[in-house]
């Protein structure tokens, strides 16, 4: 898959969670499945490796990186279409 495609199917599903493209975690969590999907073996080390490398890219701190993913997260499940996130989460 292209790149290009790969950034828009993201875009498209991290919306379709209801996760806000207000908020910096919606950038930061994007980034991160784009690596993920680059880089599968960044999975095994997400606080060592993943947040650091997002933080670096954005200029900004891992700890920092970590809570606005986890706040995007969370305002996704509350705005969320559940029927869609009970398809692909259970």
């Amino acid at each position: 898959m292209k790149l290009d495609d790969m950034r828009i199917m993201i875009s498209s599903q991290i919306k379709a969670l209801g996760v806000p493209a207000n908020l910096i975690g919606y950038y930061f969590l994007k980034d991160a499945i784009e690596c993920v999907a680059q880089e599968p073996s960044l999975l095994n080390g997400i606080t060592k490796k993943l947040y650091p490398l997002i933080a670096k890219r954005f200029k900004n701190t891992p700890t920092r990186v970590e809570r606005a993913i986890r706040y995007a997260i969370e305002t996704g499940w509350l705005r969320g279409k559940i029927n869609l996130q009970n398809k692909l989460f259970g």
